[in-house]
């Protein structure tokens, strides 16, 4: 290519069309479609230029054929005519606030003289800055350390993409930090180990992974396929880890005891099944004594006096806030702007993205309970995200607080439940119970209800035991993330106070009443619940179907 002018990422202007970049493309992968994992979305790029400034890239479908061939990770490249558009992805790979995105007049040109400080312009997060939860969860961050121990491939999902393998690492001054690695960074750990069976240590180096905060606990997370995984690479930054860590223990290899064999993944008939006490809804009805807890039972209906979704802040994943910022003490004008109270937000700009926490009435041959779905367990049934939702109800003229019709897939699934009993529900009798996970699969769910027979002195094959039998296809979520949005300062609503002396109480479909939109409740703290005595019907208007019918109570 003959000499051109090159413009360098921060100097990037939306006033200017032509003009070239020349960069390193240091992370590309296919993003496919959220509702046909076959369907291709568009192509995405982390790309990086020699004063190692990154900045995402995008190529969609009706370019893929001009492009995807001159398109390969590590390659440099010269970039003419891109367009600019605004980075409006919540995981920040960096604090430019502009993209790229391809198009007929945009060229790709070989770049045979790339020149950077570093190879991938790692920016490396203390293991300090980690353990105080300092650095909020939509940045990613880059991490370097020794694999010190390893646990168990939880492969329980349906979906590769949620596969996933915790281990622990270590830096050189002896400091832990907890990560999970998902989907296909998680196998290629374990290929890895299974080819270097006599590898001596385990360095591993994350680019673009991300904090987690759950149960107040800090962890590292890969993040889909943003993250990129090194492992005993011949890096400089690597090498000189290495190094410095013979240095401090000498030959000294807790490496040396990592082997596939712990890294094996274990059934989710044995964790339904031999992991946790099996109960009753009627034994929760009024929780005795705190742990985590399987129930089977069938999704009766969905409580439509508590919203579907909230707000959540995409810092940290707890609701935020409106308030209204006046410009002048007399103007009467004023802005709406986001709070959250989360204590790593505090003089942060906030930005807010829906997420779904169902209330479902489960049902059993006891009783009847409320439990919440949160968000990735109720994406991975109804398919499609709160957001898309609220957009389709937004485009048909309702209120977004109004129960769309998409959820009404919901009822009627007969599945066994993964629930957590915390301190808050024992000592203040509260029987609404967050999920941890859940199984559709009819084996464990009938070995279960065998189980619960024989638990309560009846024969498994007794004439008055009915163990149902479903055609379903597998289909688990484990979840840790959305947990960690709740707290243990929740105050139940009023239909919930009497939940134990009356499990059978349904709103009326024939109730309508107002509802104010800035009516919610607190994933955090319930406390709008209580003060809350609209109640928000089902949307009807969607598909031109009805909505949630409530079954009445027989007499």
């Amino acid at each position: 290519m003959a000499e051109t002018k090159i413009t360098f990422i921060r100097d990037l202007d939306n006033m200017n069309d032509d003009y070239t970049v020349k960069v390193s493309i240091i992370r590309l992968w296919k993003s496919l479609s959220d509702g046909n994992p076959t369907i291709v979305r568009s192509i995405e790029m982390i790309l990086m230029d020699e004063m190692s400034t990154k900045i995402r890239a995008s190529v969609y479908p009706r370019d893929f054929q001009r492009f995807e061939s001159k398109l390969k990770e590590d390659q440099a490249v010269y970039i003419r005519s891109p367009t600019i558009a605004p980075n409006k992805y919540t995981f920040k790979i960096s604090d430019v606030t502009s993209k790229l995105n391809f198009h007929r007049r945009t060229t790709v040109n070989e770049c045979l003289h790339f020149q950077s400080k570093t190879k991938y312009g790692f920016s490396f997060v203390s293991f300090e800055t980690i353990i105080s939860a300092t650095a909020t969860s939509n940045e990613s961050i880059d991490i370097i350390g020794e694999v010190v121990s390893l646990g168990k491939l939880d492969s329980r999902d349906v979906s590769k993409s949620l596969h996933r393998l915790p281990l622990q690492i270590r830096n050189l001054e002896g400091l832990q930090v907890n990560v999970t690695l998902f989907g296909d960074i998680a196998y290629q750990l374990i290929s890895y180990l299974e080819a270097h069976k006599e590898v001596g240590r385990v360095i591993v180096l994350l680019q673009f992974a991300r904090i987690n905060v759950y149960n107040a606990t800090p962890s590292v997370n890969s993040y889909f396929e943003h993250t990129r995984m090194f492992i005993n690479a011949n890096l400089p930054e690597i090498v000189t880890f290495t190094d410095s860590l013979v240095g401090l223990r000498g030959l000294q290899n807790p490496s040396a005891s990592l082997t596939v064999e712990s890294s094996k993944s274990y059934s989710e008939f044995d964790d339904f099944l031999n992991n946790y006490k099996v109960k009753n809804v009627v034994d929760l009805i009024e929780p005795q004594e705190v742990g985590q807890y399987i129930i089977v039972g069938t999704i009766y209906a969905i409580r439509q006096d508590i919203d579907w979704y909230y707000d959540a802040c995409t810092n940290c994943g707890k609701k935020v806030q409106t308030e209204d910022l006046f410009s002048g003490a007399d103007s009467g004008h004023a802005s709406v702007v986001l709070k959250c109270n989360g204590d790593n937000c505090k003089n942060k700009t906030i930005s807010s993205v829906p997420r779904y926490k169902i209330p479902i009435r489960v049902q059993d041959d006891s009783g009847t309970i409320t439990l919440t779905l949160f968000d990735r367990d109720a994406y991975r049934i109804v398919k499609k995200r709160a957001r898309d939702l609220i957009d389709k109800i937004k485009k048909a003229g309702d209120n977004p607080r109004l129960y769309p019709y998409d959820l009404k897939c919901l009822e009627h699934k007969n599945m066994a439940f993964k629930i957590d009993v915390n301190s808050f529900n024992v000592s203040n009798n509260y029987n609404r119970f967050g999920i941890l996970g859940y199984t559709v699969d009819s084996n464990v769910i009938d070995a279960l209800e065998k189980k619960l027979a024989v638990e309560a002195g009846s024969p498994a094959n007794a004439d008055d035991t009915e163990i149902a039998s479903h055609e379903v296809s597998q289909e688990t979520k484990s979840l840790k993330d959305a947990i960690s949005q709740t707290g243990d300062n929740l105050t139940p609503t009023l239909p919930d106070k009497f939940e134990a002396t009356s499990p059978f109480k349904y709103n009326s479909p024939t109730t309508v009443k107002k509802r104010n939109v800035g009516d919610t409740i607190d994933v955090d703290d319930y406390d709008n619940v209580t003060s809350s005595t609209k109640v928000p019907q089902l949307n009807s208007k969607v598909d031109g179907n009805t909505g949630l019918l409530i079954p009445k109570l027989e007499k």
